[in-house]
């Protein structure tokens, strides 16, 4: 499901801790996955990772944080993010 960049606010501005969410990145923009998170870790509050699978994602060091939703939200949505559910 492509989600507007207001929705994609929305969704990561009610995770919790442990939660992300996942999209489908299309190959024109790289592919693979990216994840986006409340950061587990001090610092930021956003955590966007990127990989070429869910695990690899997860696993991956961060790729973006930020305070903020909506620098990560514009980010995944000009990048045609697929949410995976």
């Amino acid at each position: 499901m492509i989600l507007k960049r207001e929705e994609i606010m929305e969704r990561m501005e009610k995770l919790a801790k442990g939660e992300y969410l996942k999209f489908s990145i299309p190959q024109t923009f790289g592919g693979g996955i990216a994840i986006v998170q409340v950061n587990p870790d001090e610092g930021k509050k956003y955590v966007l990772k990127l990989g070429t699978d869910e695990n690899s994602a997860l696993e991956a060091k961060p790729y973006w944080e930020q305070d903020k939703a909506k620098p990560i939200a514009k980010w995944v949505a000009d990048r045609v993010g697929d949410l995976i559910e």
